[in-house]
């Protein structure tokens, strides 16, 4: 098999692409109109190496092989479901008054029907209430704190994995 799915994914980046994916078209996406992801990820400053690089180029590998029919069935068609993905990608580093503006400005202004991305507790914390404000479903790939859920409830917003007390917790524990 060709493309990224011919070497080990990170299981949750696929669940997440899936869930999101589902998400859209459960709500009556329209067929002819891409499903615009908006991504969110550190491109430049000391947390682009380790992390945001590496999720940039799994999302757009994810994208390229979905759109090509190249993904394992029962994702084997042309896109999702039939419709194509596009990324719309943003620098995460500027900090959370800037991530703020970045995330209005993907779902007012670019038109993303979902949100994908941040990685700096300070930005999820910042995020959240405005995904929830906007109605846009916002997946919090690696935030650290637990505030994030702890602080407030939300709709919108969900997290791929557990913040870093609970994961120092269970290595003490271990």
């Amino acid at each position: 098999m060709d493309g990224i799915f011919a070497r080990p994914l990170n299981k949750a980046a696929v669940v997440l692409v899936g869930v999101a994916l589902s998400i859209v078209c459960a709500t009556g996406h329209a067929q002819n109109k891409p499903i615009r992801v908006g991504l969110v990820t550190f491109l430049s400053g000391p947390a682009a190496g380790p992390f945001g690089v590496p999720a940039k180029i799994a999302a757009e590998a994810i994208v390229d092989s979905l759109n090509a029919g190249k993904a394992p069935a029962p994702y084997n068609t042309k896109g999702f479901g039939g419709t194509p993905l596009e990324l719309a990608i943003v620098d995460e580093a500027g900090g959370a008054t800037k991530q703020v503006t970045e995330l209005r400005n993907l779902i007012e202004r670019q038109n993303v029907d979902f949100v994908i991305g941040y990685i700096s507790s300070g930005d999820c914390l910042a995020v959240a209430p405005v995904a929830e404000e906007l109605k846009t479903i916002t997946i919090l790939f690696d935030c650290g704190t637990p505030r994030v859920f702890e602080e407030a409830s939300y709709k919108y917003v969900f997290r791929t994995r557990s913040h870093a007390t609970m994961d120092a917790v269970a290595g003490a524990l271990y």
